[in-house]
Formats: C-alpha cells, structure tokens, sequence
C-alpha cells in the first residue's frame, strides 16, 4: 500500500517537475530596486529579476536595457544593464537628466520576443537638484575674500601702532 502511494505521488509530480523547467513557459521581471527619491542629475542603480516559470530563466543570451522615457518631451533613452546575479538577475546605473515625469520600463528580456516591454508601473516624478547645493557652490568663493580684507586691516592697524601716535 505504501509503495503503490509513492508510486502514484511520483507520477503527479514528474508532470508538474517538467512543466517548471519549459523553455515555453512566459518571462516576468521582478523588480528588485525602484527610483524613490531619486533627483535631477541623481543615478538610479537599476536591479531586476527575470523568473521564466517557476524555476528561474532559462534562456541563456537575453540582452534586457532600461528605457527610459521623459514624458514631456518623449524623448527616450536607452540603458544596458549587465549580469548581476547568474543566470537571472541584472543591474544598471541610470541616471535621471533632469526633472520631470519619467516612463521607466525594461526591454530585451524576453527571447521569444525581443522588442516586449515591461515598465515599472505608474511614471516615476523626479524633482529638481536642491537649491542648497548650487547656493553653497556659488557661496563658497567669498571666503577668500574675506580672509585677505581681513589679514589688510590686520596689517594696517599693526603698522599704524608701530609707528606710535599721530601728531
């Protein structure tokens, strides 16, 4: 009895077993990283998933890049992304030009259909590079100033006490 359930328990899972490693079966990305934050000028460093069937990817020369899309102007660019973590996993440094909504998507992941795109869901909102930054580069180059009005008076008033009182 217990030989004949063993035996009907492996002729269920072998199906299911085969199924899993189907080269046929769909690719889903997995987005591991997302641009949160991220502000004009900033990098996003892109990592995603590719899971084909229940098993991982297993389709060996995939070719995913980050399309990057600015809404207002539709201008688009391209970003390739390299192996992460054999086989599956890929990551990318994508940098955000300027502020804006942005359609962020992946293409080149699927080897049945190359040209399929899976964005990251709704538009990502990238706000300007702070103001403090710009403010404190554009500051900075007082201080010198400062420092040699500094150091003259410092000398004037010396050389006017060595040369004792006025008459």
């Amino acid at each position: 009895m217990r030989s004949t359930a063993v035996a009907l328990l492996a002729l269920l899972l072998v199906p299911v077993s085969a199924s899993s490693k189907e080269p046929d079966a769909p690719v889903r990305v997995l987005w591991n990283s997302t641009p949160v934050g991220v502000r004009a000028g900033d990098a996003w460093d892109a990592r995603l998933s590719l899971l084909q069937g229940p098993g991982g990817l297993y389709a060996g020369k995939v070719r995913p890049a980050i399309v990057l899309t600015e809404l207002a102007t539709r201008a688009e660019g391209r970003v390739p992304m390299v192996v992460d973590v054999s086989p599956n996993t890929f990551r990318a440094m994508v940098e955000f030009p300027r502020a804006g909504r942005y359609k962020v998507a992946v293409t080149g992941f699927d080897p049945r259909d190359p040209e399929r795109i899976a964005d990251i869901g709704r538009p990502v909102r990238v706000e300007p590079a702070p103001k403090s930054t710009a403010a404190a580069a554009s500051g900075a180059a007082w201080w010198p100033w400062a420092v040699l009005v500094a150091a003259l008076l410092a000398s004037a008033w010396a050389i006017r006490r060595a040369r004792g009182p006025a008459r």
